[in-house]
């Protein structure tokens, strides 16, 4: 399996890259959605560019298994609409891999009378059926992306399914 490991600085570097994006674009949101738990870093530095202290998370889970998700992304802690409700909303999350996740919240918050919502990750894979509002990097071939807040959990699953994580060790230690 192919694996992209992100450091902390190069991650730094891409969520302000993408405040940057949104603060350029004119884009004003009331309140940062993170999308949690990929999005919580990512989501904390684009508010501190944008000047947005009204972040809340919404748990979203897709992927069970390295290479393998669920049948469909499943939303196990949401956030209330009457904090949402006729605000603007910019949502955060890491990655765009198949656009599910980050449908299924857009879907939401609209159910819920958000004003409006924007959406905004890291990067976006071509295998991705919703293209973000704002991105970083556009990823043409698959590839697993591993960010360094979800370091540890990444190897645990590669152990799952069998990979030899010492070479993923190495490169990371």
């Amino acid at each position: 399996m192919r694996v992209r490991f992100i450091s902390w600085p190069e991650a730094i570097e891409m969520s302000e890259a993408l405040g940057r994006k949104v603060l350029e674009s004119g884009f004003k949101p009331e309140i940062v959605l993170a999308v949690s738990r990929g999005g919580l870093v990512p989501a904390r530095i684009v508010s501190d560019i944008l000047d947005v202290d009204n972040v809340v998370a919404a748990a979203v889970k897709y992927w069970a298994l390295a290479e393998r998700r669920a049948e469909r992304p499943v939303l196990y802690h949401g956030v209330e609409p009457s904090i949402v409700g006729g605000k603007k909303v910019l949502v955060v999350d890491e990655v765009a891999d198949t656009g599910a996740t980050l449908k299924l919240i857009v879907d939401l918050l609209n159910v819920m009378g958000v004003a409006e919502v924007k959406t905004a990750v890291l990067h976006v894979k071509s295998t991705s059926s919703l293209t973000p509002d704002y991105y970083v990097e556009r990823v043409a071939e698959w590839v697993w992306i591993s960010y360094p807040w979800s370091r540890w959990e990444d190897l645990r699953e590669f152990k799952k399914r069998g990979h030899d994580i010492t070479k993923y060790i190495e490169k990371i230690c």
